[in-house]
């Protein structure tokens, strides 16, 4: 389960990147079933809303704590942890849960949600 954590630690570098870094990863990594949960918005399904809603913000400072990653098939898998970060300038606090699922290419996050903390 190391590539999932993995996974969500690039997610969270590219985010804090040039925004074409994070739309270059979350265009290789999201599956083309998604639902997207974000704080204050309404949940997202189309995988084409769901890359501008997750790239549009400017992110810094992120940190994740308590990673936790679990097997729940042999093709799927879900990741848990807090993240405290800088969002367009205001501090920035959140538990994530994120569901991949594997396929030939690897593995594809279908799943993605922030919860206040």
């Amino acid at each position: 389960m190391d590539a999932l954590t993995d996974l969500e630690q690039r997610a969270w570098r590219s985010l804090a990147g040039e925004p074409a870094a994070a739309w270059s990863f979350y265009e290789d990594v999201l599956h083309d079933r998604v639902v997207v949960l974000l704080i204050g918005r309404k949940p997202i399904q189309q995988r084409e809303a769901a890359l501008v809603a997750l790239c549009e913000a400017q992110w810094k400072g992120c940190s994740l704590s308590g990673l936790n990653a679990t097997r729940l098939s042999l093709v799927v898998g879900a990741v848990d942890y807090q993240v405290a970060a800088t969002k367009d300038g205001v501090p920035y606090s959140a538990r994530v849960s994120s569901v991949y699922v594997r396929q030939d290419d690897g593995w594809k996050l279908t799943f993605h949600q922030h919860v206040s903390s």
